[in-house]
């Protein structure tokens, strides 16, 4: 996850007109600065080898960074955090728990049903929805480093390595003792699926797996299954720039394909060995957005509010599929990427938007959005375990959501936040490095 950028710099008018030739230009859209590295007639003066790969570097770190979209992060982070606290519900698990029924189709009260899943403010707790979210913006993220400059391919694995596992290393053994001491939580008012964490048997094998993101389940921090995609992804990654550049329809077909290959691996040999294609169409539309620039949101913001109120609304129902239209969950799944993606599109053409995501609490939540999203399940379990007999359930699940936020902020000043600064500097000493070879 790159930085945010540290200082302000000059805007630029998402509807205005940018140089074809960029020279120390800024690029961006409405109240977001996106700030392009000096450059006149593509040379540098006097930059010895190190210098350009500390620019090179400079510019993956600080590459196109948003920060509306950090605080959509965290909005979706948090959206995970009550989507599970609600799941501890027997009845809501049901019906919230992937099984995606309509609400009409229920068994459960479907007016009750219907406010938990078709309402505008069920997007406030919707998981798989949000994870989704997170790969489209991850692959949005990671593009413009790629956008930018050239990323060896050894320096960006090793960054995401140290991005992505050594949180997960940092938050693996204490998990594993908390499972260990206190075991599967037996309360009866509570779901299954609160009970089907924490019944395997803690070894270093079962820690390594949760660790180094090796396999599923993991049944001692379930929201690690996304992270095993996502690490997964990130050695393809650079193989989907390279083919988001044949072109948009080249670029979404071959990725569809490469989800149908995964699914009939699934059906016809029953092994998953290729599971981890089925979300290359996720990240490549964020590929593609990203490819975009800015021409997709000034579109977007040079339409007429109607225009852009309908397009909202079918943003909305992108996202709310599952619980409008029986599918299956694959296909619900690239529905919500394509609501997902529009969503980044809309937020980026959106001034008003992006001063209500810079709102200092949403800011604070997207700062820490994947340290919550490590700690919130380990939380809410504890929390399950300790709780004295008798108290409510909501009782317990809102001091689990201030716990989680609580500790959110201690994880990532302890571990993500050192990890992003190893990523930055082998990512830094592996790139000068191979540029000086080159050089050679």
């Amino acid at each position: 996850m790159p930085e945010r950028p540290s200082a302000a710099r000059p805007r630029a008018s998402v509807s205005g007109r940018v140089p074809q030739r960029r020279c120390a230009s800024t690029v961006g859209y409405p109240g977001v600065n996106r700030t392009k590295p000096a450059s006149l007639d593509g040379r540098q003066e006097d930059v010895s080898i190190l210098g350009k790969h500390a620019e090179a570097s400079q510019a993956a770190d600080h590459a196109v960074r948003i920060h509306a979209l950090d605080s959509l992060r965290g909005v979706a982070a948090f959206s995970v955090m009550i989507y599970h606290c609600l799941l501890v519900w027997p009845s809501l698990y049901e019906t919230l728990g992937g099984k995606g029924v309509p609400f009409f189709r229920t068994e459960q009260d479907p007016l009750a049903i219907g406010l938990l899943t078709v309402t505008p403010p069920s997007l406030l707790w919707s998981g798989r929805e949000a994870v989704i979210l997170f790969f489209v913006l991850s692959g949005y993220v990671l593009a413009q480093g790629f956008l930018r400059s050239p990323q060896p391919y050894l320096p960006f694995v090793t960054r995401r390595a140290c991005r992505l596992l050594l949180p997960c290393i940092a938050i693996a053994l204490p998990v594993a003792l908390l499972a260990e001491l206190l075991g599967p939580v037996s309360q009866p008012e509570v779901s299954e699926w609160v009970t089907g964490h924490w019944n395997d048997t803690v070894s270093p094998r079962l820690i390594a797996s949760h660790a180094l993101l090796l396999e599923e389940p993991y049944g001692l921090n379930s929201p690690l299954w996304s992270l095993h995609y996502e690490w997964r992804i990130s050695l393809l990654f650079p193989l989907l720039v390279m083919l988001a550049a044949a072109g948009p329809g080249m670029a979404m077909a071959a990725s569809l394909a490469c989800a149908a290959l995964a699914v009939a691996e699934m059906r016809l040999v029953g092994s998953n060995w290729l599971s981890t294609l089925i979300f290359v169409p996720h990240f490549m539309l964020g590929v593609l957005l990203a490819r975009e620039g800015t021409r997709l949101p000034a579109q977007i913001a040079d339409m007429a509010p109607r225009a852009r109120l309908g397009l909202l609304t079918f943003c909305y129902l992108l996202l709310n599929v599952r619980w409008l239209v029986p599918a299956p969950g694959l296909v619900i799944d690239l529905f919500n990427a394509a609501g997902a993606a529009l969503l980044i599109a809309l937020v980026l053409a959106s001034a008003r938007a992006q001063a209500g995501l810079a709102w200092p609490p949403l800011a604070w939540i997207g700062k820490v959005s994947f340290s919550l999203y490590l700690v919130h399940v380990p939380v809410i379990l504890a929390a399950l375990h300790l709780a004295p007999t008798g108290l409510p359930l909501w009782t317990v699940l809102a001091a689990a959501v201030l716990l989680s936020l609580l500790l959110a902020w201690g994880f990532f000043h302890l571990a993500e936040r050192p990890s992003i600064w190893l990523g930055r500097t082998l990512f830094g000493r592996l790139g000068v490095r191979r540029i000086g070879r080159a050089a050679a």
